[in-house]
């Protein structure tokens, strides 16, 4: 007998008792279902957030800082003793340190970087401020500036990314306000106006070479070259003092993984922290994936649940076919065949109730992101809250039909054991 064969007996073997497989199929569907949702909503939110902070690449950029020295009793949940301006500042973790201990002077960087081959070159991160922006003497604009590092690119939506000094890349919602044909903008001078350390107003004229894409960072700040960021953080006051920074960049020759590990562990050794892009986006990611199989757990439980109704489906119908079963065996089907066609029985349970459940996550994705769209369209532009893709829909149907399988494996073997005889005899 054929696979085929097997199959089709299976299946017609569901429909025997049409409300008892409907209500088993529907437990599987809404676990289906609420697994499809949830991985729509992980794979929407990775998309876009993923969307939204690789507006900057490059694979041969370090970000370096130095190691925040905390002090003692700093990062625990029991109270620190009061010290009055011991600490002035705030790490990533949201940690109290001594801003001052995380400063860098040149010829710090220099020392760093002893013995780390392959530096094409080291960019300090210059902190700057600006006034406004305008474009040709027209309306002035508030302007929040940061800088590109060399070797960093920016995606644009017009334009290209920074290639040379005194240049700069605007936000798409200031382009828009400056012109509603934001590629008319390409090539035009803009003139940053800023306060230097005597809070005068000064000017800087820079060629605007693109329109950058949405992005966490790129919404509302425009970014200029390394040397512009120079000139104007050497105009500008600083508590700190001119020649000290809060980090610095280094632009590697070569992208060889080897080489960027190397220098990343020398720089560690040194009392630095050395972090390529790919590192900060693959821990963004990280945490997105978390998120998403937190989320995933909760329709496993769903799943699990309606497993146990497949087995007493099952169970029941072999209780209901053993005669059948015996007169089968008795004709010549085999252990293999009997096994083969409960444990279909079960995958067919699965697979129709995942099929039917992915269908409708589906359907109620798409229409709660149109609605998101028309109600929300400014502030969530850009934003699927469910995304589907081909590998999350493969993974749901074959995680549900493998879970249905599973569970009809103990009725199954149960049937494939059954001695024809007393099954004939069976009432």
């Amino acid at each position: 007998m054929r696979f085929w064969d097997l199959l089709r007996i299976a299946n017609r073997n569901l429909f025997r008792n049409k409300l008892r497989t409907f209500l088993t199929v529907a437990a599987i569907f809404v676990g289906s279902f609420t697994l499809t949702m949830t991985n729509g909503i992980g794979d929407g939110m990775r998309s876009y957030v993923e969307s939204q902070i690789k507006n900057f690449e490059s694979d041969s950029v370090l970000m370096v800082r130095r190691k925040i020295e905390r002090p003692e009793g700093a990062g625990g949940s029991g109270p620190r003793e009061y010290k009055e301006n011991e600490l002035n500042g705030e790490d990533d973790d949201g940690e109290p340190f001594d801003r001052s201990s995380a400063l860098i002077t040149v010829p710090q960087m220099d020392t760093a970087l002893r013995d780390v081959t392959n530096v094409k070159s080291v960019t300090p991160r210059y902190e700057i401020s600006g006034e406004y922006i305008t474009v040709d003497g027209q309306k002035k604009y508030r302007a929040e500036i940061g800088m590109l590092s060399a070797g960093v690119t920016q995606k644009t939506e017009v334009g290209t990314t920074i290639t040379g000094d005194g240049q700069i890349v605007i936000p798409i919602g200031l382009a828009r306000a400056l012109d509603e044909k934001i590629e008319n903008l390409i090539g035009k001078t803009a003139t940053i106006a800023y306060k230097d350390e005597t809070d005068q107003l000064k000017t800087v004229p820079v060629k605007i070479v693109g329109v950058a894409t949405k992005g966490f960072m790129t919404n509302t700040s425009s970014f200029v070259d390394a040397a512009t960021a120079k000139l104007i953080h050497l105009d500008q006051k600083h508590e700190e003092g001119f020649d000290k920074f809060y980090g610095f960049s280094v632009q590697l020759e070569s992208a060889d993984p080897a080489k960027i590990d190397a220098a990343k562990s020398l720089l560690e050794s040194r009392g630095f922290t050395a972090e390529t892009m790919a590192d900060n986006q693959k821990r963004t990611s990280d945490a997105l994936g978390i998120f998403k199989i937190g989320m995933s757990l909760i329709a496993l439980i769903a799943l699990l649940a309606a497993s146990f109704g497949i087995i007493n489906t099952l169970v029941i119908a072999v209780l209901e076919r053993t005669k059948e079963i015996g007169l089968q065996k008795a004709l010549g089907m085999g252990r293999g065949k009997i096994f083969a066609i409960f444990s279909l029985e079960s995958v067919l349970i699965g697979f129709w109730g995942a099929v039917l459940g992915t269908v409708a996550g589906i359907v109620v994705g798409l229409i709660v992101n149109k609605v998101l769209v028309t109600a929300y369209a400014e502030s969530f532009e850009g934003f699927t809250l469910f995304e589907f893709t081909l590998p999350s829909i493969a993974i749901v149907l074959a995680l549900v039909c493998g879970i249905a399988f599973v569970a009809g494996v103990m009725p199954a073997i149960r049937a494939s054991r059954l001695n024809p005889i007393e099954s004939l005899r069976y009432e």
